[in-house]
């Protein structure tokens, strides 16, 4: 007998950000595990999505594509009750007109959901026999003095984790499923809630990679031509795009004997915090050791660009990104390309685990600068320890272990 999974995903408009393509990729691996997966999506999906999954184009509103928009007057401070209805007027009668699913899945819930779905769990006579509630915005921030996460003292989040309590039966019955992909993620929540939170890995297709991946070594052992290090996703404040700036150029300019080809995404300028606008700069863009790539990539391409990548430099503020997922970062482990990241959150924890590479201190160009040196000076040895490694990552980030966690029946509601 066929099982049906629904994801539920009101940001799913086009193929722009992730959602895209961590929702094929979790469709595909469900579908060959025996699942029959339909999508709930923005209203205005477009035909290209339509023809790859099997959609329902519902939301006019979505909170990650509405930021941007002028809100009513004190949304602020009831929006959260205005999206749930909001998502009750679609959901309630695509439930009613459809069997029973066995499990629906909401990769991406905020505050502004929880009302809603904790309601359809409860009254709704079409629930699905279980739900899985994933969230990837971690309720803390970072500390700059102790280094370490903290729960704010925020009228909001106390409303969040007031709601999540209000799943702590349906949690005990196992008919609802909180989940994070990060272990920051999980502490955070299971503070603020004491409810338990699933750890799940982040889902990444298997990836082109060349044999052995990117070390491109000759028979004696020395790099047959420079290896490539590299930085992509699109350049952002959060993602410490202006350091690594900085440190290129110093490194180009004072360190001229450097044999290393850089590559660096860099799609659009952005703002700084004091109002600057931080872009390239004529040197970057005019230095035959450097590339910079001005567009989205396609799969093919980045997938391509990613097998010929020797090492990843990542240097994230811990400010955006102590408890969020690198997707990249995912991706180099698997291939087993050592990186360069920041020290104190996710990241250092996910390249102990899996990993290689150095790490460095947070907002630290200078180390960065360091780290560069270091690691071409001893690329060989980080480069074959993180080959050794990527089994162990393609494993644990592979779809068919996320959608075996998630369609699990231990997640599955007791009969």
């Amino acid at each position: 007998m066929t099982k049906s999974l629904l994801v539920v995903e009101e940001a799913l408009r086009d193929l722009k950000a992730h959602w895209f393509e961590y929702i094929k990729t979790i469709t595909q691996a469900a579908e060959a595990q025996g699942w029959q997966v339909q999508v709930a999506a923005h209203h205005d999906v477009v035909p290209e999505i339509c023809q790859e999954l099997k959609v329902f184009p519902l939301f006019r509103y979505a909170r990650y594509l509405d930021n941007h928009k002028k809100k009513l007057p004190g949304e602020r401070y009831y929006g959260f009750l205005l999206h749930s209805w909001r998502c009750l007027v679609v959901l309630v009668p695509l439930l009613g007109k459809q069997p029973r699913y066995e499990h629906i899945f909401v990769p991406t819930v905020l505050i502004h959901h929880l009302l809603a779905w904790w309601m359809i769990m409860t009254f709704h006579p079409q629930r699905p026999q279980h739900l899985t509630l994933f969230f990837v915005a971690n309720p803390g921030i970072w500390d700059r003095n102790t280094q370490k996460s903290i729960l704010p003292s925020s009228p909001l989040l106390g409303i969040q984790g007031f709601l999540l309590r209000r799943f702590q039966k349906l949690v005990a019955q196992g008919t609802v499923t909180l989940a994070v992909e990060t272990k920051g993620a999980k502490r955070e929540f299971e503070e603020l809630t004491n409810l338990p939170f699933q750890l799940f890995p982040h889902p990444v297709p298997q990836l082109i990679e060349s044999s052995p991946p990117s070390l491109r070594l000759s028979s004696s052992q020395e790099l047959s031509s420079a290896p490539t290090f590299a930085c992509y996703g699109f350049a952002r404040y959060e993602k410490g795009s202006d350091m690594f700036k900085t440190a290129l150029e110093q490194l180009l300019t004072k360190q001229q004997d450097i044999p290393v080809q850089f590559c660096i995404q860099w799609v659009e300028p952005f703002s700084l915090p004091d109002g600057s606008i931080c872009e390239p700069g004529s040197l970057l863009r005019q230095h035959p050791q450097v590339t910079i790539i001005d567009r989205p990539l396609q799969s093919h391409d980045y997938q391509t660009l990613l097998s010929k990548t020797d090492c990843m430099i990542l240097p994230y503020r811990n400010s955006s990104y102590h408890g969020r997922v690198s997707r990249v970062a995912i991706e180099a482990v698997c291939l087993g390309i050592p990186l360069i990241y920041t020290k104190g959150g996710w990241l250092e924890e996910v390249i102990g685990e899996f990993g290689v590479g150095i790490g460095i201190q947070d907002e630290s160009t200078e180390e960065l600068t360091q780290a560069v040196i270091t690691m071409w000076k001893n690329f060989n040895e980080y480069a074959q320890l993180a080959f050794r490694k990527r089994a162990k990552a393609q494993q644990y980030f592979s779809p068919e272990n996320f959608c075996q966690q998630l369609l699990s029946p231990k997640y599955r509601p007791k009969e």
